[in-house]
């Protein structure tokens, strides 16, 4: 992967598409919004996609941004949902395309249209997660042998990445996920009328389904009697974790509340938020906590490693083990002192290295490198 150029010139104006084959809004769709409100200008943005409400979505922060429809694939047999990706991607002319993956076996149609249109092609890796397909495997290092670049939001993912391709060391680029600036805490909301008006409250911000470890939390708060716990966020596991809740006896302590509009900052007040997380590969939620004064406690893994200061702005537990949870939560539950001093020191540290300006910058010199160099070998065998 060619590392020349440091980025378009201000003057010049750049066609870039980028690729989403998602079809919920989650961290990597929020991420890619907050990159396009801040992207120079120069860049002519088209969104290349298959869910039509997802791509609005994303859109909504850069006026003037394109959106383009496609077919979802269902298969490798779906030639006919391939051949459009091909077609769009041609028609469209982009002088760059970048395939934005949620996690790495994603977003492959996008990339492979890209490439056979021989349009200079990046990928950037939200998460990594394991595949059970040998084919898949292949075809993917395959593929990824033939971009120009290829970007990670943490160490964690580049270096996942970069073993699970069979790629060299250093072949990807971090490209760290940036937040808005929070002026200040939001309002509190209550959680249940009937709780002690005072008492704890504990958040998590995120999809339900089981690499978040939400069952993992609710089994921690049951160890904290008087300290209640609202969970943001929908998905597959919501009938399951409020059956847990029950079997424990914490319905009158645990609330699971939806969806609610970004940002979530702006409407609730966690004394902590918890990241349980069994799988995570930036912690997006952590750096929105940190940004607005709130400590965190998280699962020492993938990119809430790099997020996180142990002991400075949060703390880092064993991931899947509900007493050792409970433990750290009590620790800053219980000593308001050292929750108010991790909050400050948190905002401080994240407003400098998670600001959307600076991920806008290290994506412009990202996709800069991939127009103006050349692909001339395999990013290294291992």
């Amino acid at each position: 992967m060619d590392r020349r150029g440091t980025g378009p010139k201000a003057e010049e104006s750049v066609r870039l598409c980028i690729y989403l084959h998602s079809t919920e809004i989650g961290g990597m769709e929020i991420s890619l919004s907050t990159l396009l409100g801040y992207l120079d200008g120069h860049y002519e943005v088209t969104l290349l996609g298959v869910a039509p409400a997802v791509l609005a979505a994303v859109a909504e922060t850069r006026p003037g941004t394109v959106v383009s429809l496609v077919p979802r694939v269902k298969s490798k047999a779906d030639v006919r949902a391939i051949a459009a990706h091909v077609r769009t991607v041609r028609a469209l002319r982009p002088d760059v395309l970048m395939a934005s993956m949620a996690q790495l076996f994603d977003a492959q149609y996008g990339a492979l249209a890209g490439l056979l249109n021989r349009v200079p092609t990046v990928a950037v890796v939200h998460c990594v997660l394991p595949t059970v397909s040998r084919s898949q495997e292949f075809l993917f290092r395959q593929m990824f042998r033939r971009l120009r670049a290829l970007g990670g939001v943490s160490r964690s993912v580049c270096e996942a990445t970069e073993q699970a391709m069979g790629l060299a060391p250093g072949a990807a680029t971090v490209l760290y996920n940036g937040v808005p600036d929070t002026n200040c805490r939001g309002s509190s909301v209550s959680i249940d009328h009937s709780a002690p008006p005072q008492a704890p409250t504990v958040g998590a911000v995120g999809r339900l389904t089981p690499e978040k470890g939400y069952d993992v939390l609710i089994r921690a708060m049951a160890l904290l009697p008087g300290c209640r716990l609202v969970l943001l966020g929908e998905g597959p596991e919501r009938a399951a974790l409020t059956a847990l809740a029950r079997q424990l006896g914490m319905e009158d302590r645990v609330e699971l509340a939806g969806w609610v509009t970004a940002p979530w900052t702006d409407q609730f007040q966690f004394d902590v938020l918890a990241t349980p997380s069994r799988v995570e590969g930036f912690g997006l939620v952590a750096v929105e906590a940190l940004m607005a004064g709130i400590p965190v406690v998280a699962s020492r893994l993938g990119g809430l490693v790099e997020v996180l200061r142990e002991g400075e702005t949060g703390l880092l537990v064993a991931p899947g083990d509900p007493v050792v949870l409970a433990h750290a939560l009590r620790e800053l539950l219980t000593d308001p002192v050292k929750r108010g001093a991790m909050g400050r020191r948190g905002r401080d540290d994240v407003r400098q290295r998670f600001s959307p300006a600076a991920m806008a910058s290290a994506y412009d010199a990202f996709l800069g490198s991939a127009i103006s160099g050349r692909f001339t070998s395999p990013p290294g065998d291992r």
